[in-house]
């Protein structure tokens, strides 16, 4: 009997061994995949904003599972629902808490520290901002080191594409085909009243910015408040960050160039901080 069970084992052994498929590794959290897709979706959106149906369709989803995942993504605070446009747009509380997780990286504290640093230098704060598809800026990080605040705004704030610092800032030192097609579309909102509305005197402006190195808002977007703004690029040379200093007229006004020493001197140090390996 022995003998036998030993023939068969020998004989088993011969066998070509069957080839096994190999094993696909399955998400752990399907529904959290699914929901990081649709914020990724959302924030990579030529207009940061999408409806259900393109939702579906551009990632594969039903229309339920889609709609499911931004109402739940909605009740969290991370999206917003556009009624009149029946859209779902990132919201500025997701903004704000994917700055906070950044902020725990290093390149992005180092980054931190630099602002702090230009704050303590000219005593007003500093706002940097993320310049996003649709020419909006929304504010990824600030230090409002000064003594006494006088300007402020959230992470997440989002500025709009005529904010007159930052987009003269963007628009300076984006080739020339990027600035004349923003020029087209550009529609003139006077915000106060010594917002630029005309084109020309707007195109003079731009290379005023360009030759001074840094752009002004002589209280053109808030009344009272003149910005110094520079813009962070890539190694290419395209705009991706602003860097943005507001404070009260008289005293920017008084302190301009030093301002802007410091300002150019952190835009340099971020750059650098950006472009490391």
């Amino acid at each position: 009997m022995l003998q036998t069970v030993v023939k068969r084992s020998a004989a088993r052994a011969k066998r070509p061994l069957r080839p096994t498929a190999p094993r696909i590794a399955r998400p752990k959290v399907p529904a959290l995949k699914r929901g990081l897709a649709v914020v990724r979706f959302l924030n990579g959106s030529l207009r940061l904003s999408a409806g259900v149906t393109e939702v579906s369709h551009s990632l594969g989803l039903t229309k339920s599972v889609a709609f499911n995942i931004l109402k739940t993504l909605q009740e969290e605070g991370w999206v917003e629902f556009d009624i009149e446009r029946r859209k779902y747009v990132l919201s500025p509380n997701s903004l704000s808490d994917f700055s906070n997780l950044l902020m725990r990286s290093t390149r992005s504290t180092a980054i931190h520290e630099e602002l702090v640093n230009l704050s303590l230098k000219i005593r007003v704060p500093c706002v940097l901002s993320r310049i996003e598809p649709d020419g909006t800026f929304v504010t990824i990080d600030k230090a409002e080191e000064a003594s006494e605040l006088l300007v402020s705004v959230p992470i997440g704030h989002r500025f709009p594409d005529d904010a007159p610092a930052q987009m003269r800032a963007r628009l300076a030192w984006s080739n020339i085909r990027t600035r004349r097609e923003a020029l087209k579309r550009w529609k003139p909102v006077k915000h106060t009243p010594t917002t630029i509305v005309d084109r020309r005197a707007l195109e003079k402006e731009l290379e005023a910015t360009l030759a001074r190195g840094y752009s002004i808002s002589r209280a053109e977007f808030t009344p009272g408040v003149v910005s110094l703004a520079a813009p962070i690029c890539s190694k290419a040379g395209r705009p991706l960050l602003v860097l943005q200093c507001p404070g009260v007229e008289p005293d920017i006004s008084a302190r301009e160039k030093d301002i802007a020493a410091e300002l150019l001197a952190t835009v340099r140090a971020v750059a650098a901080i950006l472009a490391a390996p």
